[in-house]
């Protein structure tokens, strides 16, 4: 299955559910699947479970917050949101929206970037979240809502120069895969507003899938997981970048299955194989942790890797996954980490 983020919202996610639903039953009567195993040693913590699909995670208020996809359904609207990790449970803040993609804390505030279904069709939105009071957000303000067509946000974080990037989804809703950039709006872009949702900008372009993206401490430049397209090409690679300013990767003229349709475009930081499935980014110390959605040790299961951020091998942390990993988040030293049955895991690195 290579549907990746097109995988993860509810009303096509049939695959990843099929998979969550066979891990699940692999547990035993009496608890869920087992937890994954840590290369270092180090004991693997079970934070939540009871999820759906967690996406993302962010830290403030002495809290650990989740983004969610939800999961598949064919008689319901997605079921996704904003959780709440307590006490091994997630739960559901009031007035999320149904999909959500990423998240970031900044400045006392959550960031939520997602959509969901009106009666006049999805709308995709960045919202700004504050005062937490223990339970919920007392305030829960729309700062930026995406023009008609859009194809959907994925994850969101902040730059050192203080404003708020976030990637646009390829055919989340109209199944475009590497059709051009004019199908819908900002197709292909890393857009950056400021931290109120005005002063929107293209950061860059030409990138098919900017799923999630991670700034080194003191840099408006982030690394970014980017997800090669899924067919009309033979073996396309999928890859992390380094994106600058003003960078144009060149997709969907530009792929990397031939370097001569690629002169005079930005190069990815690193490639690799077809069907690596990058997604979740996070940086501690001096090394790039990163989700592979399907893993490429063990093939259908979820694994999380690392490599160091001048670039390198590929060395994973967590393997034994009974599902897919998607989400990755960061903080206190821990490493948290959700799976497609719907638990979440925390590790030291």
């Amino acid at each position: 299955m290579r549907g990746r983020t097109a995988a993860l919202i509810a009303a096509t996610a049939v695959s990843t559910g099929a998979i969550a639903t066979s891990a699940v039953a692999a547990g035993t009567p009496s608890g869920p699947p087992p937890p994954p195993t840590a290369t270092n040693g180090h004991q693997v913590q079970l934070v939540a479970s009871g999820l759906h699909t967690p996406t993302s995670f962010a830290f403030g208020a002495g809290q650990v917050f989740e983004g969610d996809g939800g999961v598949e359904s064919t008689t319901a609207p997605p079921n996704g949101g904003v959780f709440v990790l307590k006490n091994g449970a997630g739960t559901l803040i009031p007035g999320s929206p149904q999909f959500v993609a990423g998240l970031a804390w900044h400045k006392g505030a959550l960031y939520v970037s997602g959509g969901s279904l009106t009666a006049k069709g999805p709308k995709w939105q960045l919202w700004k979240w504050s005062g937490w009071n223990g339970t919920t957000f007392t305030k829960q303000k729309a700062i930026y809502t995406a023009p008609k067509g859009f194809q959907g946000f994925n994850g969101l974080a902040f730059g050192a120069d203080g404003r708020l990037y976030v990637g646009v989804d390829t055919g989340l809703l109209n199944n475009n895969d590497h059709g051009p950039s004019t199908l819908s709006p900002y197709l292909y872009d890393i857009l950056s507003f400021n931290a109120n949702g005005k002063g929107l900008k293209v950061f860059a372009t030409g990138i098919r899938q900017p799923w999630q993206m991670a700034f080194p401490k003191g840099s408006s430049s982030p690394f970014v997981s980017d997800l090669g397209q899924d067919s009309g090409a033979k073996n396309p690679p999928d890859f992390i970048l380094r994106v600058h300013k003003g960078d144009n990767y060149g997709f969907p003229a530009c792929n990397w299955t031939s370097a001569s349709k690629c002169k005079g475009y930005a190069k990815p930081f690193q490639q690799f194989g077809p069907h690596t499935d990058l997604m979740g980014m996070v940086i501690m110390g001096k090394r790039l942790y990163t989700t592979s959605f399907t893993g490429i040790g063990a093939k259908g299961t979820g694994e999380v890797l690392s490599l160091p951020l001048s670039g390198g091998k590929l060395k994973p942390l967590l393997t034994g996954f009974v599902a897919p990993t998607v989400g990755l988040g960061g903080n206190g030293g821990w490493l948290y980490v959700g799976e497609l049955t719907g638990q979440v895991f925390r590790v030291r690195p």
